[in-house]
């Protein structure tokens, strides 16, 4: 049963967030409605308002995505230098458990020392802060560090590390999912999480 919801109250910001996530085949209707909405509310902007293509509670976009994952990639890379150079290169060509162990360990104290700020105030790594992207949960409140460290970062690290399968499903399977529909990932799936616009400071 559908509710009758009055879109004439809704901001031009809330109306993009509403259209960009609605099931347009399962309520095509409600989906015209706030198109047509959209197009009254932005013929009454002056013109030398600029609109906002990223409205803040919109899915980010996969390229705003990519970037932040680049930049994180960077930091942790050159994070983990050090380890590197200390155990030695050789050893991750057949690491033991024991140096499995170790990198994932080291990998998470790493995340939290650039990153834990970040993700305890904010859902927000320096890329995606960078962005003006978080991770939310799916009501569209922000996701928690416990939700997003332990559903979301450590199943990957652990599938990853462990087999050659897992690392296809974190390396391959897990990045392309970002092209569907909903534009998230695998992470996203199994953490019940997405990842969306914030505000931009001014």
């Amino acid at each position: 049963m559908e509710l009758d919801v009055d879109f004439s109250k809704y901001s031009l910001d809330e109306l993009y967030s509403v259209a960009e996530s609605i099931d347009r085949e399962a309520y095509p209707d409600r989906a015209r409605e706030i198109d047509q909405r959209i197009a009254e509310k932005e013929k009454e902007l002056p013109p030398q308002v600029t609109l906002n293509p990223n409205p803040a509670g919109s899915l980010a976009s996969r390229v705003d995505r990519l970037f932040a994952v680049v930049v994180d990639g960077l930091i942790n890379a050159i994070a983990c230098i050090p380890m590197i150079l200390y155990v030695g290169l050789d050893a991750f060509r057949q690491p033991t458990l024991s140096l499995i162990l170790g990198s994932i360990l080291y990998g998470f104290v790493v995340v939290a020392v650039l990153h834990g700020y970040l993700l305890y105030t904010n859902a927000q790594t320096i890329g995606k802060y960078l962005m003006s992207i978080r991770i939310e949960n799916l009501d569209g409140t922000k996701a928690d560090w416990k939700r997003i460290v332990f559903l979301r970062m450590l199943p990957v690290t652990i599938t990853h590390q462990l087999t050659i399968i897992g690392q296809i499903i974190v390396g391959f399977i897990n990045p392309l999912m970002i092209f569907g529909k909903q534009r998230r990932c695998l992470h996203d799936y199994v953490a019940k999480t997405k990842v969306c616009n914030v505000a931009r400071p001014d």
